[in-house]
């Protein structure tokens, strides 16, 4: 058989796997996607569509993304995994924008999916950045309770995810005054960067990618 119609499966193979994790949302990839959602299995469309909106959402295309999202939910396609999932992912998107909202779907994956299974199970760290945020004190107690679940959990202990965890600590701590809390998780968070990859064949995996500003104050809090 010639090199021409070996490569036809490979490339086919691509095709279909690739349709629903393109990023392309025009109005003939649209028709295309629910072409070809129609056409697959009812117990997949679930994954389908969570990955899709992953994949409008890393584009920028971050309403139609919330769409895909919330029809996981709606339509109540099953799969408890692909909701969990999908509801961290609506949370995450209305963070920057929306922090009420975020909470509203932080705290249902919480009470609808305790588990956190299909999740980063970092969804108590997620809630506590959200309540620091806030700046009153009543909020530092929340975070710190929040905190104490997730280690409770034990779950999701990569260095990058026990980073995030140390910074709400040290907020905590500077809103009771505790400064020696405080240094003693900014050492361990300076520690926690400079470790590297935690699989060799996955270099980025539990990596810490913190900005040179946050390096600073870490470094001033810890001495």
């Amino acid at each position: 058989m010639s090199d021409r119609y070996r490569r036809v499966p490979c490339n086919t193979a691509r095709v279909a796997d690739d349709w629903f994790r393109s990023p392309d949302w025009s109005p003939d990839a649209r028709a295309d996607f629910e072409a070809r959602l129609r056409r697959s299995r009812d117990w997949n469309h679930a994954q389908y569509i969570r990955i899709k909106g992953l994949a409008l959402r890393d584009a920028g295309h971050l309403q139609p993304a919330r769409d895909l999202w919330e029809r996981v939910l709606d339509q109540d396609l099953g799969h408890d995994f692909e909701k969990a999932g999908t509801l961290e992912h609506l949370g995450d998107s209305y963070r920057d924008n929306d922090p009420e909202r975020a909470t509203k779907y932080y705290h249902r994956l919480l009470s609808e999916h305790p588990t956190l299974n299909g999740t980063t199970a970092t969804v108590e760290i997620a809630l506590a950045e959200i309540e620091m945020a806030k700046g009153r004190r009543a909020n530092a107690d929340e975070a710190l309770a929040l905190l104490n679940s997730f280690l409770e959990r034990g779950t999701s202990q990569f260095p990058n995810v026990l980073f995030r965890w140390h910074l709400v600590l040290i907020d905590v701590a500077q809103a009771s005054g505790d400064k020696e809390t405080v240094q003693r998780a900014a050492r361990t968070a300076l520690d926690l960067a400079s470790r590297g990859s935690v699989f060799p064949r996955h270099k980025t995996v539990g990596v810490v990618h913190a900005d040179a500003r946050t390096l600073r104050r870490l470094r001033k809090l810890a001495n």
